[in-house]
């Protein structure tokens, strides 16, 4: 039986959790109360709207339970007293009730909620599951290990399914009998670097210009004494493929060395060249970086990059719009090697510069490239100190290293049963013949397979009612809150030693792993799935309506939003920068797409804004407005969505079935923006009241276009005649108005609760990796007093949450 065969069947046998529901006692189905005190109420004001025929919000009072224990119930019954509450239902046309009569409604309906809670909570299941994600797996094998695996490779992990944009929910991360061949396989990979059988054979090896080229006669060169004078010239779009690479096949897995030497000649008020290196096997890029230096003064550019074994195909490529690279528009020429633009052109080639020299486009110039690998550092990797026995055959010390290792790896001490069963799979396989190396191995394989590696486990089926997390749980859930990766050892000794039950223990953790490097994975994580960044390109901007948007631009947009996330986060700032703020993250290339001068580099620093440079917020970033694009034009009525969804914290229901599109302009008619053919749905009832609520908060960024652009008109191929101006005004539903996207952010600002209402919601369901619910409703009310409290500094809102109830039980 192989290594691999046996570690399946052992960790199969180790991957199925069990679990009893406990038997309890329902809520009446209804209170005497009820049909006296709250039914006539809804009868007078909400079945006349909420019924059979007419449903609007797809919403019905005459058929919702009674059964305030059910989830689905209790749900909807918060959600109508909290609109009565509000004053929001019933709408201000309608006959209006009596304050006492809707404070009596509502406080009813709070008790029966508050009754239900418990109800609900012994309904829960005993032990919670909730599976790492691809990138929280990713880092917790290089904590556990050292090792670095890329789970996006081809061979890596599947693409997490997400909810809401939130990549960590544990109900939505099921597991598929591929998903554990996929685990099997990674582990194996895993431990194959973590401890390799011999140390891989180092190599290194330049690539000079002429063989980069593929042109000349090498020959000739040679004795002409030119050979190492050759150089690449690379104007906009040429690549280099397949020369490129390391020219052998890549020994071992592990990190690589890059090296390259260049120029990149800037035109003036032009775009910088940027080198682009990217693994076309992997489906990755390797590095990227804008370069600008003068022909006779060449930069090296040096990276590393974990890389696979085997072979590897690269593709280098001056990454920047331009000239066509056709032949016979192209520059290079076979028949005539390349020294330097002094030596002039053929009559079909391109211009790279004028009579003075300065260039006309951006060009590279490479002189060579070099790779050397793997870097890692003699004698024994991290993992075979920690974890690898130092006598070969020694059960006691197996079981030792394995202990330790188990520890870890289950992020909790281990019971001696537990061990006695991996120490069994290593038995097993010495018994059978294999090598002692080779079975113990196996063992690490099965405990990296095991749904107690793979999953963070919270609860005990032995204690259903338990709803306190234990320290190393708390540990656990923290560490992956903010680092997205197992906990570390100060961590684990404040598990250890009960400490974490303690509110002031848990704000020092807080605060030293906010100031840890690894923090940056919760900045970049949390700031990505909460504003749905995953969506940034999911429909390619037109070419031809959009000839300068390419994909160094694409990741600069993402680049910004998480860039700014971690500025507030860093700084403790206020979650008023989020809605407006006078600066925000900038390099080069966005900074080109915005207008804005005075930024140089691929870094992204922090840069005041002046007003006429129109952004500051989230809202007026490029991602978050070509995310709500469609690739052709903008789309103000997912705009609107997305802020309701993601600033507001309210869903709006789905659009009504067989909703007609909307019409394009007649030809002989004059042309017109997307506000006005909206007209249309405004005026149709079943689709009005939900346009009401999203349409000013999409229309007020009309400005924009659908790749972030400041325009005053909007253009249009329908129609006749000039392209109409914008009108980015509105009106929300509560009566303010405003003229444009400054002035929304402005009646935001003056609102500010709602936001870091919702904001909070977003915060802990990332935190908790579960939707929030109407149980959660006190513990967030008293987080978001707590925060408001705090001027919604950002840190001091995460540290809150941390020291929370809500935070410490399942």
């Amino acid at each position: 039986m192989t290594a691999f065969a046996l570690a399946a069947g052992a960790a199969a046998a180790l991957f199925v959790g069990t679990s009893t529901r406990p038997t309890v006692a329902a809520t009446p189905a209804s209170s005497p109360d009820f049909d006296r005190d709250v039914k006539p109420f809804l009868t007078e004001h909400c079945d006349r709207c909420h019924n059979e025929k007419t449903q609007k919000g797809e919403f019905r009072m005459d058929t919702l339970s009674r059964d305030f224990g059910s989830g689905a119930s209790a749900h909807h019954w918060a959600e109508v007293a909290g609109k009565i509450s509000a004053g929001e239902m019933p709408p201000r046309k309608e006959p209006q009730p009596k304050a006492e009569e809707a404070a009596k409604v509502v406080e009813w309906l709070n008790a029966r909620l508050k009754e239900g809670e418990a109800v609900r909570l012994a309904k829960r299941e005993p032990v919670s599951f909730h599976r790492l994600t691809r990138e929280e797996y990713a880092n917790t094998v290089r904590d556990l290990l050292g090792v670095t695996y890329n789970v996006t490779d081809p061979t890596g992990l599947p693409e997490d399914p997400e909810w809401r944009g939130f990549e960590r929910i544990g109900s939505v991360l099921s597991l598929s009998p591929s998903h554990v061949e996929k685990y099997f396989v990674a582990a194996e990979a895993v431990l194959n670097e973590a401890f390799p059988i011999k140390s891989p054979v180092k190599f290194s090896k330049r690539r000079p210009a002429w063989e980069l080229r593929g042109a000349g006669d090498k020959k000739d060169l040679e004795e002409k004494g030119l050979l190492d004078k050759v150089r690449v010239d690379m104007w906009p779009g040429h690549d280099i493929t397949g020369r490129a690479g390391p020219g052998q096949a890549l020994p071992a897995a592990g990190e690589y060395r890059v090296r390259i030497q260049l120029s990149g000649l800037k035109p003036k008020n032009g775009r910088a060249p940027h080198l682009a290196f990217y693994a076309t096997d992997l489906d990755r890029m390797l590095h990227e970086q804008d370069v600008v230096a003068p022909e006779d003064k060449p930069v090296i550019v040096e990276f590393t990059a974990h890389l696979p074994a085997g072979n590897l195909n690269v593709r280098m490529t001056n990454d920047v719009p331009g000239p066509s690279t056709l032949p016979r528009s192209g520059r290079s020429d076979p028949r005539r090697p390349f020294f330097s633009v002094k030596d002039g052109r053929a009559p079909w080639q391109m211009k790279l510069t004028d009579e003075a020299g300065d260039p006309l486009v951006p060009f590279l110039i490479v002189d060579w490239l070099e790779w050397e690998g793997p870097i890692n550092a003699d004698g024994p990797t991290y993992a075979q100190r920690e974890y690898w026995p130092a006598t070969s055959g020694d059960m006691g010390q197996a079981r030792a290293a394995l202990t330790k290792f188990m520890t870890r790896a289950f992020r909790r001490p281990v019971k001696p049963a537990e061990v006695e069963r991996f120490v069994a799979v290593i038995e097993r396989e010495t018994k059978s013949g294999e090598k002692f190396e080779s079975a113990y191995r196996t063992g690490l394989l099965a405990v990296l397979c095991s749904k107690d590696f793979l999953y963070l486990v919270e609860g005990e089926s032995a204690k259903p009612q338990a709803a306190e997390l234990t320290d190393y749980e708390v540990a656990s859930r923290l560490s992956y809150f903010l680092w997205g990766s197992m906990p570390d050892a100060p961590l684990f000794a404040a598990a250890e030693r009960g400490a974490l039950k303690d509110p002031a223990e848990l704000k020092s953790q807080v605060r030293r792993m906010l100031a840890d490097r690894r923090a940056e994975n919760f900045a970049a994580s949390f700031a990505r799935q909460w504003l749905q960044l995953r969506m940034v390109g999911m429909f390619p901007p037109d070419k031809k309506l959009y000839p300068d948007y390419d994909a160094y631009l694409e990741r600069s947009m993402i680049g910004e939003t998480t860039a700014f996330f971690a500025e507030v986060l860093k700084n403790d700032l206020s979650l008023r920068e989020f809605v407006d703020s006078d600066w925000t993250m900038l390099n080069a290339r966005l900074a080109e797409h915005y207008g804005i001068a005075g930024v140089d580099g691929d870094q992204f620093v922090k840069t005041k804004l002046k007003p006429e440079d129109r952004r500051g917020g989230l809202l007026t970033h490029a991602a978050v407005l070509s995310l709500t694009s469609d690739g052709t034009r903008h789309r103000p009525v997912h705009r609107g969505k997305w802020v309701l969804e993601s600033i507001i914290g309210k869903s709006p229901p789905p659009p009504p079935a067989n909703v007609k599109p909307i019409e394009p302009t007649a030809p002989t008619a004059p042309k017109a923006t997307i506000r006005q053919k909206l007209t249309a749905h405004v005026a149709d009832p079943n689709c009005a009241a939900c346009h009401a609520k999203i349409d000013p908060l999409g229309l007020a960024f009309d400005n924009y276009d659908a790749i972030g652009r400041w325009r005053t008109e909007e253009v249009s191929s329908d129609g006749q005649g000039a392209n109409p101006k914008v009108d980015a005004s509105g009106r929300l539903t509560d009566g303010r108005t405003f003229t444009d996207a400054a002035g929304l952010k402005k009646l935001m600002l003056s609102d500010l609760d709602t936001f870091g209402a919702a904001f909070c919601d977003k915060l802990a369901t990332y935190a908790l990796r579960r939707a929030t619910t109407i149980d959660d409703r006190e513990a967030l009310a008293g987080l978001v007093k707590q925060a408001k409290a705090a001027d919604w500094r950002l840190a001091s809102v995460v540290e809150t949450l941390v020291v929370s109830e809500m935070f410490r039980k399942r």
